[in-house]
């Protein structure tokens, strides 16, 4: 009898233990809220309004929108649990549909700041801000792959030293295979190395396709060296995109290089962010940047390559190319 009085005393202190442990953490750490279905297709129009809003091809929303509610009436969201779920489902749709390869949704904690730009892990799109190699191949030509145009204003210190350092070589090669894209800012600073100053580089057009602004070339480089007879091969694969292209896509058009490799990715648009809901962000393309001298833009087409060739063989081309060039004038 005493063993039984004392087990269930025991089983109380447990339990009045677990209740207060229970009251005193928050909601979220105990249970995730369930979406309902109404809360989904309230996210759902929510969703779709700013896109409606927003979005640089208006036009496209009515439809990518009816195809993801059909699939909600079809019951092919159940999976979908959290905002979070919310977000990585309904976004990895919307993406997939309109071929936008910029766009994505995300959650926040509340009052975070909220920036389009992307995070890294730490590696080679960190590491001296993805600068990740420069040397000088056969031939005296300069050799230089990065990874990313990095938005940090210390990165064009780092290409700075880098074109110090290949300005005595007689031609370059420009690795961009790996290269995901990033700053616009950086790009507009590059090109000023290639292209004399006041070149008209691209122009940004809105919804309508009015020109909202133009960028001009208007850096000030540490020396002109490639600005003269200078030859230069950019390589690309078909995960060169975004900002990379930008920079291919100049040079290409103010024939200032030659593209060997592959069609760029063609994600050829501004992309910002807009909320959804305070917790729910938009990440998406807001803007059309379009070449200035061809007018031209590479979205869902991407960068044509001069010489196509695989991305694989692309290094071992451009050197032969390059080699041959210089060493035959």
């Amino acid at each position: 009898m005493r063993y039984r009085l004392k087990t269930k005393l025991i089983m109380s202190l447990t339990f009045i233990c677990l209740l207060c442990l229970c009251l005193l953490l928050p909601a979220h750490s105990v249970a995730q809220a369930h979406l309902s279905e109404s809360a989904i297709r309230t996210l759902i129009d929510d969703t779709f309004s700013v896109m409606q809003q927003h979005y640089i091809e208006p036009e496209v929303v009515a439809s990518t929108k009816q195809f993801v509610v059909s699939r909600f009436e079809q019951g092919q969201y159940a999976s979908i649990y959290s905002l979070e779920d919310f977000a990585e489902i309904i976004g990895k749709e919307i993406r997939n549909i309109t071929g936008d390869a910029h766009l994505s949704m995300f959650t926040i904690k509340p009052n975070k700041k909220v920036t389009h730009i992307l995070k890294h892990k730490t590696g080679k799109l960190t590491y001296n801000f993805a600068f990740e190699q420069v040397s000088y191949l056969d031939g005296n030509i300069g050799y230089l792959k990065f990874n990313k145009f990095h938005s940090d204003e210390k990165a064009k210190e780092t290409a700075d030293a880098a074109f110090n350092f290949l300005k005595q070589s007689d031609g370059m090669i420009i690795d961009l295979r790996d290269t995901i894209g990033g700053s616009p800012d950086l790009v507009q600073y590059l090109l000023g190395y290639f292209l004399p100053n006041k070149t008209p580089l691209w122009e940004v057009l809105d919804q309508k396709g009015q020109q909202l602004y133009s960028v001009i070339n208007s850096n000030n480089p540490k020396h002109e060296r490639f600005q003269q007879d200078y030859p230069i091969w950019i390589l690309t694969s078909g995960q060169s995109a975004s900002a990379t292209e930008f920079f291919a896509g100049v040079m290409q058009a103010n024939n200032r290089a030659e593209i060997v490799g592959e069609t760029t990715a063609g994600a050829g648009y501004y992309v910002g962010v807009q909320p959804v809901t305070p917790e729910l962000i938009f990440r998406i393309s807001l803007s059309k940047p379009v070449i200035s001298i061809n007018k031209q833009n590479w979205e869902k087409t991407g960068i044509k390559p001069d010489i196509n060739v695989s991305a694989v063989d692309a290094l071992n081309y451009a050197k032969r190319v390059a080699y041959e060039s210089v060493t035959n004038r």
